[in-house]
């Protein structure tokens, strides 16, 4: 089965910002050569070879820079954890960083940020989760679940879903992790979960909802067997973000042709090769439904902690 590349990530806005090399930031590396720092952080490369993400931006930056007659130097930088790129903007040293939307908003109040561009696909900005059992389950409710065993995805790749995983059981009020599932293992890929459910060797999965929709696509049988117990409302899950030291006119410059990219050729080719519909601007309103999200999380945890 395809390995699965969610509809939006950070690594994806970064390759497509990357492939406009006309709008870089006013910065020389050798004299000759124009120099666009760009971060994302590793563990948002789902099921990608970062080798094979270099590979495709190496071939678009070659193309677009023949085009306008200009020499680039491109730097893609992986960081291993957000701590890392947090540190290199508030040292200067990225023009662009594309990280995580539960990370961003922790770091908008202390690291000046410019929130650019989020991805898109066909419900809108964001990405959705669901809670996946089998029709023969005899599961009618999230609390059917209590004692059972689930198959996630890694809480650095997924983060909103884990929290929006913990609103459904806190609102069972039943506590934890430790006292709600009987057991939980942690899978790397969305359709070794999902393929997990289908054989019975979990009770139940969380997946996004995008992978579960082209999972029943390619395999019918799924569609068949599996069901979908609780759904997640759509949740911003990565923002692209500028320095405030880029110019108006420089910001302008990249919606313009970001926006461009949604109709190009070479922007479809990544597209299709990431599964995803596009990019948009950013809007403050794209952030509710995972704030909205992350405040019920913390009223009922403080509210579970004030019960003991």
């Amino acid at each position: 089965m395809k390995q699965f590349r969610q509809n939006f990530s950070a690594l994806l806005l970064a390759l497509l910002l990357l492939v406009q090399p006309a709008l870089v930031a006013a910065e020389k590396d050798d004299g000759t050569q124009t120099l666009f720092r760009t971060g994302f952080i590793q563990h948002a490369i789902f099921n990608s070879d970062p080798r094979d993400a270099r590979a495709v931006l190496e071939v678009h930056s070659r193309e677009i820079s023949r085009q306008i007659g200009e020499s680039l130097n491109i730097k893609v930088i992986l960081f291993p954890e957000m701590d890392a790129m947090t540190n290199a903007l508030r040292k200067g040293e990225l023009e662009l960083a594309a990280m995580p939307s539960v990370d961003f908003l922790r770091l908008r109040k202390t690291v000046p940020l410019i929130p650019s561009f989020v991805g898109k696909n066909s419900k809108g900005p964001g990405i959705s989760y669901v809670v996946i059992t089998r029709k023969d389950g005899g599961f009618r409710s999230f609390s059917d679940l209590k004692g059972k065993t689930i198959m996630i995805p890694a809480v650095t790749k997924y983060e909103s879903s884990q929290i929006w995983l913990e609103v459904l059981f806190m609102r069972t009020e039943k506590g934890g992790y430790d006292n709600f599932f009987s057991h939980i293992k942690e899978t790397p890929k969305l359709a070794n979960a999902i393929m997990g459910v289908f054989f019975r060797q979990a009770d139940a999965a969380l997946v996004t909802r995008t992978g579960f929709n082209t999972s029943c696509e390619l395999n019918p049988q799924l569609a068949a067997q599996l069901t979908i117990l609780a759904e997640s409302p759509n949740l911003s899950d990565a923002v692209v973000c500028l320095i405030p030291g880029t110019s108006e006119k420089f910001r302008t410059k990249i919606y313009n042709a970001m926006l461009q990219l949604n109709e190009t050729k070479s922007g479809k080719q990544i597209y299709t090769i990431f599964q995803t519909n596009g990019i948009t601007p950013f809007k403050e309103e794209y952030l509710d439904g995972l704030e909205n999200l992350i405040g019920e999380h913390k009223r009922l945890k403080a509210k579970l902690a004030a019960r003991k």
